[in-house]
């Protein structure tokens, strides 16, 4: 029995859904990884930050293991060959993510105040502040493109990563706007107050996200049940 199926890497230049699921799971490994090791350092060093920080990355993890565990889950379903709506599935699970996504918006706001009343900020050291900004601009450049992308593409799957990333994107400029005016901020510059700012539409900005996903998924959970009740008559 013959595999068509492409090389992978054929399958990942070509394939833009693919891709974004196989970066995903690098975006979720990271997640991770900060969140573990931001939990630590709370714990360690009894920090309000790091804890809020944890909660954050822990919460964002949640969020992309969770699109992409249902995304491994849609395959068994049709190697089993299971007559479901995965339609309808895949719009719940997207109207799931946009909930976690305001829980998330807690901890990230948790983050914030203590930014803006504690004075705390993300540091970095040396030249790694260059490399961070660097990082920064490609995270928000990608998921912004992203949009675009996504749009051609009727998948929830994609429209959940998409803001998930999109939200992640924007807490990085964030993180180096606080980095970068700690570092070469003066008296003359009110850091406060463009953090402040900042934070503010960040917050905004995941809030948003979070309720156009609910309303975009129960809008689309209803037509495709009023289908189905129409083709069922």
């Amino acid at each position: 029995m013959t595999n068509n199926r492409p090389p992978f890497w054929l399958r990942l230049k070509t394939d833009y859904a693919y891709r974004t699921l196989f970066f995903a799971c690098f975006s979720f490994a990271m997640s991770v990884a900060f969140g573990l090791f931001n939990g630590v350092q709370g714990i360690l060093y009894a920090s309000v930050w790091n804890g809020a920080l944890a909660a954050y990355y822990i919460l964002l993890a949640f969020l992309r293991g969770g699109v992409l565990y249902y995304q491994k889950s849609r395959k068994k379903r049709e190697r089993k060959g299971r007559e479901i709506n995965e339609r309808l599935v895949q719009a719940k699970a997207y109207r799931n993510c946009g909930f976690i996504l305001l829980v998330l918006h807690i901890a990230l706001s948790a983050a914030i105040a203590q930014m803006i009343f504690e004075g705390r900020a993300f540091s970095y050291d040396g030249w790694t502040i260059y490399g961070a900004a660097a990082y920064a601009f490609y995270k928000i450049t990608a998921s912004v493109i992203q949009i675009k992308r996504v749009r051609k593409h009727d998948d929830f799957t994609l429209r959940a990563i998409r803001s998930a990333n999109l939200a992640d994107g924007a807490v990085s400029v964030l993180a180096l706007q606080t980095a970068l005016l700690s570092t070469f901020g003066g008296e003359e510059i009110n850091a406060d107050a463009f953090n402040t700012a900042t934070g503010i539409v960040v917050s905004a900005l995941t809030v948003a996200l979070g309720i156009f996903m609910i309303v975009d998924a129960h809008k689309n959970v209803r037509k495709i049940t009023q289908r189905k009740f129409q083709d069922e008559r």
